[in-house]
């Protein structure tokens, strides 16, 4: 009953940080003379199964079922769980990187397999914490790289190894740690670690008198990098040891006597045996050391670069038992290089060419220091990935002349795309490039109805204005016609009226010359003829002039008998009278 004489306080946060979902999991388990803390860190993009939260249950299943610190027990846990991953996978492919931690209120060990960590904190200095299994971690053994560039190293999250690994994952544990109190202990996953330094950890633990006091300064720092940083999924769990269990003294018994004595007598007697089995397995050993290293050396002249890893991973860990440092170093030199270029063909697969053109490139660089091994498979997709570069360019300059208004250029441009990723056998390019040609032309045939809609509009709206004219030039010709009818009209009817006068000047005329007043008729009749004249009536106007000339004989007619009654001395009245009785 070691749970009920110790104190154990744990709390922990896990939060989606700027991902979707949270793909987190932390769960733990406090028996009567055991407990185990796990958190587990989703490594796939799967969105039906959480990895971790499986990883998690099948571990405290397995840890419930049979409580153990035993370092073969913790592994048969983490073996159990990575299996059960694998079975889960149905088209998936499932990993989680994970760490576990158990104690019996007087000891703890942690094992883990990928990258998420541990601490364990005590007089306010970290005291042990799990490394990485990482790439960046290895060249950080090996000093290629120093510790703080080693933060943010672009493979500080290719994982050698991780539950749901191809091959068999590399699971530690460490040994078992006898608590104090007072020490606390904290799991945090790559969102966590990643953006809350080890010395901003220290310093908010430095004096929290409860584990939520460091939960809520790390969210607040870890929320703060969000500004400038993407933040994943961020979990931390912080667990205090308040007491540590003591074991009540018992006096010694022959049984315990025993206990000490038989163990001493197997070790004396398994000493032989030990090294028998030493020396066979040393022998075991550098077969299967040389077994591996033929076997990756086949893999990767048939660019079988998943299998080669797998043998020069087992070949390194071979190698580093026997204290064979010069086949260490080349199998991990192999190991590396498989390792660069299955990274490479991921991110190409994922379509990041340039990224991968990247990878590839460093790779060239781990052939040439691994003896040219895989240089022609690295130059071959080195080829590809310019090939496939060349064609996103065409499209991009497409786009660029397209936003140019440049829409032939464009067309032009995502053809040439087309037509280069069709001789690659670059299906998505090709369909990338034909989709937006095809667009493109669709647009330009909508603008050419368009433009032809609007010549044709335009054309009846000219059509429909030249109408509107002709009908009004008509409407004006039939107003001036009409205008001059009239005015003939009105003419005419001056003509008659002038006729008409020049008729009755005319008949006054020869009223005048009936009653003898003669010089009066004569200028009504030039006066008639006047305007039979300007009416052009040319045969009344002739006409007159007889009778003109009739009124100035009858004048002068008078004037001869006025003088011959002067000379006859005839006056007064009725002489006239007289001479014209004669």
């Amino acid at each position: 009953m070691r749970r009920i004489n110790s104190e154990f306080r744990t709390r922990y946060i896990s939060e989606e940080g700027q991902k979707l979902t949270n793909r987190d999991y932390f769960g733990y388990v406090e028996m009567d003379d055991y407990a185990c803390y796990i958190l587990a860190d989703s490594l796939d993009g799967e969105l039906q199964t959480n990895s971790a939260r499986f990883v998690v249950e099948s571990l405290i299943r397995s840890f419930v079922e049979g409580p153990s610190m035993k370092t073969s027990r913790l592994k048969h846990y983490m073996n159990q769980a990575h299996k059960e991953l694998l079975k889960q996978r149905g088209g998936m492919h499932l990993k989680a990187s994970v760490t576990m931690v158990v104690t019996d209120y007087k000891k703890l060990c942690y094992c883990y397999a990928g990258n998420s960590r541990f601490y364990l904190i005590r007089n306010a200095r970290l005291l042990l914490k799990s490394t990485d299994q990482s790439l960046t971690q290895n060249l950080l053994k090996e000093d290629t790289i120093t510790l703080d560039q080693a933060a943010a190293h672009e493979e500080r999250n290719n994982l050698y190894s991780f539950l749901g690994d191809r091959g068999q994952p590399e699971i530690l544990v460490s040994k078992k740690i006898p608590l104090e109190n007072g020490d606390s202990f904290a799991l945090l996953t790559r969102g966590a670690w990643e953006n809350l330094r080890e010395e901003e950890f220290l310093e908010i633990s430095k004096d929290a008198t409860e584990p939520e006091e460091i939960l809520e300064k790390a969210e607040d720092l870890i929320l703060g990098r969000q500004e400038t940083e993407e933040v994943d999924n961020y979990s931390l769990a912080v667990t205090f040891i308040d007491k540590v269990y003591q074991s009540p003294k018992k006096k010694i018994t022959a049984k315990k006597v025993l206990m000490v004595a038989i163990p001493v007598i197997l070790i004396i007697g398994g000493v032989s045996l030990g090294l028998y089995l030493k020396n066979r397995s040393v022998k075991q050993k550098e077969e299967s050391l040389e077994h591996h290293l033929s076997s990756g050396q086949e893999y990767l002249r048939y660019d079988n670069y998943q299998k080669a890893s797998e043998d020069y991973k087992e070949a390194k860990k071979l190698a580093d038992s026997l204290k064979k440092k010069d086949l260490s170093k080349e199998a991990d030199r192999y190991q590396k290089l498989s390792e660069q270029i299955i990274l490479s063909d991921g991110v190409m697969s994922a379509g990041d060419y340039k990224k991968a053109q990247d990878l590839y490139l460093t790779a060239r660089e781990l052939s040439k220091e691994a003896g040219n091994a895989g240089k022609k498979y690295i130059e071959s997709q080195l080829t590809q990935t310019r090939d496939y570069i060349d064609v996103f360019d065409l499209i991009e300059e497409g786009q660029q002349k397209e936003g140019y208004g440049d829409v032939k250029g464009a067309v032009d441009s995502y053809r040439k795309a087309r037509d280069k990723a069709a001789a690659l056998y670059f299906t998505d390019g090709k369909e990338d490039a034909m989709k937006k040609q095809a667009a493109l032309e669709e647009k330009l045939e909508k603008d050419s109805q368009k433009t032809e809609a609007a010549a044709a509009a335009a054309k009846e709206e000219s059509q429909a204005a030249k109408d509107k004219e002709d009908e009004s030039k008509q409407a004006d010709e039939d107003k001036a016609k009409k205008e001059e009818e009239e005015q003939r009209e009105l003419e005419n009817q001056q003509k008659l009226n002038d006729q008409k006068n020049a008729i009755d000047l005319e008949n006054k005329a020869n009223e005048l010359f009936a009653e003898g007043k003669y010089e009066s008729a004569i200028t009504y009749y030039k006066t008639a003829q006047s305007i039979y004249t300007r009416l052009e009536m040319t045969e009344l106007a002739d006409g007159i002039n007889g009778k003109i000339k009739a009124a100035k004989t009858a004048i002068k007619e008078e004037k001869q008998e006025t003088a011959e009654d002067e000379s006859t001395g005839e006056y007064g009245p009725g002489a006239s009278k007289k001479k014209s009785e004669k």
